[in-house]
């Protein structure tokens, strides 16, 4: 194979490799499990007056 044949076979293998990977990451998805995400933001816990 060519340098031009090889490079086109990596960029479509990884291609490949990325949507599969992608299908396979929604496909295994399950948002009932997915818990909500605490304690990313601080809670605000006091009010200060200027």
């Amino acid at each position: 194979m060519s340098g031009k044949t090889l490079t086109l076979v990596a960029i479509l293998a990884f291609v490949i490799f990325v949507v599969g990977t992608f299908a396979w990451f929604i496909g295994n998805w399950n948002a009932s499990e997915d818990a909500a995400p605490t304690g990313a933001v601080p809670a605000k816990t006091e009010e200060r007056q200027a």
